[in-house]
């Protein structure tokens, strides 16, 4: 398995995604952040599979938020 490196802008970014899917209803932050953890540990699986996007970044998108993991 590879290692995965999350920024603090990433985790920042998170953050502010829970906050704004909590305000839309109770409980969807929860399933947001379920859901972006389930994306990053398949990074962790699936490594290098993914559409390298620049250089040597690779970019997974989310299959239920719109968001993108590199």
């Amino acid at each position: 398995m590879r290692q995965i490196r999350i920024s603090e802008e990433a985790l920042q970014d998170l953050a502010d995604g829970f906050l704004f899917y909590e305000a839309q209803q109770a409980g969807l932050g929860d399933y947001f952040t379920a859901c972006l953890r389930a994306d990053i540990e398949s990074l962790r699986l699936y490594a290098g599979i993914h559409r390298v996007v620049y250089r040597d970044y690779h970019r997974l998108l989310s299959k239920v938020f719109p968001y993108g993991v590199f």
